[in-house]
């Protein structure tokens, strides 16, 4: 009997090993077949400046269905990127129901300056999503892709030229770049001493940027223009932005990182923990071209926990500090410049909110401040 015993639980122990390594089932929504067969109207182009504002490619596609009711709208959105890198996608336009999108000139070469030089051919995926408007159940959205070649031409030169006339007359140049190619936004942070100074688009003088009103951009091909006026000094960033929503150029007193764009989140009030600059901790650049002193973190904050932004290697390096001893990053939005720990204590945040929350630091010099909101 005494062996029987022994043969059972024997069985019994192999099948629960056998059980415990079988792969977890997981739930999976539906994929659905491509009905949209989305078709572009040309195969390849040369995209025209000279003809910006006419419809450079027609983007036309199927119908698709709800697979819960026919009775569902089904609206679209479109997305443009460079085949060989599909994480640089565009931002995606709604098209509503509508089955067709029209690109202009402008609009694709917009799109295709951010991932090729002018000139040079690009292979782009448009991606059409499907999104079914149902109230009662979730439909994961139908895609349909079509690939052709696009040419694109130069809208922004790779660089403007700042020069500069200070008080005595002495004449220097700096160079403003784009952080992201194609953006038209241009920028350079320096020593600035009291000038006036303009933009050129290159060495060769004009066409240049003065000054219209209040910061405004006025374009000159030729001939009389206003210098824009500087009176500070110390390190300033200059941000041109060329595009015509804004049109403005911008001197920004913003706090320089000790290792640019280097700064991560940690502590027990967050799921990062106490380790120090991990890459589930790094803070974000959220601002864009246009605001580059916007840096977030979205993640599980946990109520009565601590937090600390860190901006070194370790715990030896300097921090972000609360503004003192358990600030509520909920309701305190102050934010001091960073310091090493012996310079003022070891002062964190503790939320009062546990979940999903975006922390998110303004690092202009003379705005420093913080919010803490939930995650969308």
């Amino acid at each position: 009997m005494k062996k029987i015993y022994y043969l059972f639980g024997l069985f019994c122990t192999m099948f629960a090993m056998t059980s415990c390594n079988e792969d977890p089932t997981y739930f999976e929504l539906p994929t659905y077949p491509d009905e949209m067969h989305v078709k572009a109207s040309v195969e390849e182009i040369v995209l025209n400046k000279g003809i910006a504002d006419q419809t450079a490619i027609t983007l036309t596609w199927d119908k698709a269905n709800s697979p819960i009711s026919p009775t569902d709208e089904v609206t679209y959105k479109v997305c443009l990127y460079p085949s060989a890198q599909k994480d640089l996608k565009s931002e995606y336009i709604e098209t509503g129901t509508k089955q067709q999108l029209n690109l202009t000139h402008d609009q694709l070469n917009s799109m295709v300056a951010r991932w090729a030089i002018p000139g040079e051919a690009v292979k782009v995926t448009a991606q059409v999503l499907s999104n079914v408007q149902n109230e009662q159940k979730y439909v994961r959205p139908e895609i349909s892709t079509v690939e052709f070649t696009v040419t694109g031409y130069e809208k922004y030169p790779p660089y403007l030229y700042m020069i500069i006339t200070d008080l005595n007359g002495t004449q220097t140049t700096q160079r403003l770049e784009q952080r992201q190619l194609g953006t038209g936004i241009y920028e350079v942070t320096f020593n600035m001493v009291p000038c006036t100074y303009h933009f050129q688009t290159s060495e060769a003088g004009y066409p240049v940027y003065g000054e219209a009103t209040e910061g405004k951009l006025d374009y000159v091909v030729e001939g009389v223009f206003r210098e824009f006026t500087n009176n500070v000094s110390g390190s300033r960033t200059i941000i041109v932005d060329t595009n015509s929503e804004f049109n403005d150029c911008r001197v920004l007193n913003i706090v320089q990182l000790p290792t640019p764009g280097l700064i991560w989140i940690c502590g027990n009030g967050c799921s990062v923990g106490w380790n120090t600059n991990t890459s589930e901790g790094r803070l974000e650049m959220v601002g864009g071209a246009r605001d580059p002193y916007y840096y977030a973190w979205t993640g599980e904050f946990t109520a009565g926990g601590e937090l600390k932004i860190g901006l070194g290697n370790g715990w030896g390096d300097q921090f972000f500090y609360a503004p003192s001893d358990n600030a509520d990053p909920l309701t305190d939005h102050r934010l001091f410049m960073y310091r090493f720990q012996d310079d003022g204590g070891d002062v964190k945040w503790v939320p009062s909110v546990s979940g999903r929350y975006t922390f998110t630091l303004c690092l202009l010099a003379d705005d420093l401040k913080t919010s803490f909101v939930p995650a969308q």
